[in-house]
């Protein structure tokens, strides 16, 4: 072959100017081939990595749109805290007056006051109860959400796959199920906020020298209390991260994209291929009531 070329050569230098035409048509087809597959290549490098994007993408969506129910339901869970705390608070307002009126002072304001803490007790306790309601529906919607976002994301990067764990509504066992992980945390109890009137009035109970107003202040108090604590709702139980949440809160997203070919000569017909890829994300960061969770993008388990 390298004696060929040298005896080509040779004849373009003599002027056999055809001669000259078949090396450069040799060489020129060489070059546009190498050039070609270059190209070919290099189009499906950049597909591999479009493809390998798309898919991180798609999984670090589903572990934000996690990570945003479990911000919204930490929220609630601080609404309940936060009502409770007021509702501790009235309480320990309530136990003053009434522990002044028990001896003779300020009796129609702990009277007044008896109507209004009746009020926003009960008002308070009811909005704890709507917020903790609030989250538990959250909690069942958070699978739904996560899929219909994956599916319009999917949809927009023009990728096929699919999210593993898929099941919105399988069985609570940590495996194939794609829900939130939290569990009911301890019951809260109104009677644990009401702590400071009920301290209040078992110490007016025993005061036993003194007579009359100490009477009438323990009377209203008791029927304040029972009316209160008789009212009906139970006790209130905020959703809690599950002791294994990190193991077993995360998602698995699987997807190709194909592969635009060229329609470049000399590599056959041009036809379409697909490029897999598979990518791992996971929400974090947060809390029961601590409104900072966060995704990302995590290697992939061992199966």
């Amino acid at each position: 072959m390298i004696g060929y070329f040298s005896r080509q050569a040779l004849h373009a230098r003599n002027g056999n100017s055809g001669q000259a035409t078949a090396l450069f048509l040799v060489v020129s087809c060489t070059l546009m081939a190498m050039v070609f597959v270059s190209i070919a290549v290099h189009n499906a490098a950049v597909a591999r990595v479009s493809c390998t994007n798309a898919v991180d993408a798609i999984a670090l969506n589903a572990a934000t749109w996690e990570a945003r129910c479990l911000n919204l339901i930490a929220a609630l869970n601080d609404g309940v805290t936060q009502c409770l705390r007021v509702i501790r608070w009235i309480c320990v307002v309530w136990a003053a007056l009434a522990i002044a009126a028990a001896f003779g002072v300020g009796l129609p304001a702990f009277l007044e006051y008896t109507r209004t803490a009746r009020k926003l007790i009960s008002g308070y306790w009811k909005t704890a109860h709507l917020l903790a309601a609030w989250s538990e529906k959250i909690h069942k919607a958070a699978p739904y959400l996560v899929l219909g976002e994956t599916v319009a994301l999917a949809k927009k990067r023009n990728v096929l796959g699919v999210l593993y764990p898929l099941n919105p509504m399988g069985p609570h066992d940590g495996k194939n199920t794609l829900e939130l992980h939290l569990e009911p945390g301890p019951p809260i109890h109104l009677s644990d906020a009401m702590a400071p009137i009920s301290s209040a009035l078992k110490r007016i109970r025993k005061i036993h020298f003194l007579k009359g107003a100490a009477k009438k202040v323990a009377s209203l108090l008791g029927g304040a209390l029972d009316a209160l604590l008789g009212g009906g709702k139970g006790p209130i139980r905020m959703l809690v991260p599950e002791k294994d949440f990190s193991q077993r809160q995360f998602v698995r997203f699987t997807g190709s994209q194909t592969v635009p070919h060229l329609p470049i000569p000399l590599l056959g017909k041009p036809k379409k291929d697909r490029v897999f890829a598979a990518s791992e994300a996971e929400p974090y960061g947060g809390g029961s009531a601590a409104m900072t969770w966060k995704s990302r993008l995590t290697e992939r388990r061992a199966k």
